[in-house]
């Protein structure tokens, strides 16, 4: 039931409830509404309420700008101050203490999977490898975040 997507019914005997429940999120907000069978006259009534309710939600709230909004959160334990973007430094060789100094961009592909790109400062020097790094999360981030914008919303 795809045209259902947060929309659940709520049948409750005990308590005398017979509703359709719409909940919505978006940037940390929730959006919820309750669409009585009694009070619009019916459950067929109350569904189309509560799927006109959740469509003007979506209509208000563009799909792209979320997916993009819970990707680039900056979380509590990052050090880089970028979403996705971190700098490492892995023993290469354990006979020499040498050690491989990197910036990582990450990010999750449009089929889920995570996905890393490394550039190293032995390279491109610091500055230089950081930037790079920031510059293909954001490449990344974007297109991502469009093809899911086009294949998840509906028309």
């Amino acid at each position: 039931m795809k045209e259902l997507k947060n929309i659940i019914r709520i049948d409750n005997e005990t308590k005398r409830t017979h509703a359709w429940r719409v909940t919505f999120q978006r940037r940390g907000e929730i959006f919820l509404r309750t669409f009585s069978d009694g009070q619009y006259g019916g459950k067929k009534k109350a569904l189309q309420a509560a799927i006109s309710f959740r469509d003007s939600l979506r209509s208000c709230n563009s799909f792209f700008e979320h997916q993009l909004w819970v990707r680039t959160r900056l979380r509590k334990n990052n050090s880089s101050g970028i979403p996705g973007v971190g700098r490492y430094e892995v023993l290469a060789n354990p006979d020499t203490q040498r050690y491989n100094i990197f910036w990582l961009a990450s990010w999750v592909d449009e089929h889920g999977s995570s996905r890393k790109r490394k550039f190293y400062v032995s390279r491109y020097g610091e500055r230089q490898a950081k930037r790079l790094a920031i510059a293909e999360r954001e490449y990344q981030l974007q297109r991502v975040c469009a093809i899911k914008a086009q294949s998840e919303v509906p028309a």
